[in-house]
């Protein structure tokens, strides 16, 4: 009786795990991830971050604003406050 207990037991993990893999199978295989693959086109880079000169956080350097001399913001405020201190 304990025998047919454990076999049960094994068959069951067995089948739940086989179920785990399916499932993440088909989340692997999403259509926008078939779409990449089949036009073959890499991941796009990473965007590169600034570093405000007035408050020191970290913004992309798309969404940073700049003065004359090239330095970046991470918004008009503060490219205000910094023109103002110096």
């Amino acid at each position: 009786m304990i025998v047919r207990l454990i076999v049960f037991v094994a068959i069951f993990f067995i089948g739940w795990w086989l179920y785990r893999q399916f499932v993440a199978f088909k989340r692997s295989q999403s259509p926008e991830e078939v779409k990449k693959k089949a036009s073959g086109k890499k991941e796009e880079a990473q965007e590169s971050m600034v570093r405000c000169a007035e408050c020191k956080t970290f913004t992309p350097r798309s969404h940073a604003i700049h003065d004359q001399e090239a330095r970046p913001f991470c918004s008009a405020e503060h490219l205000k406050i910094f023109n103002q201190k110096h």
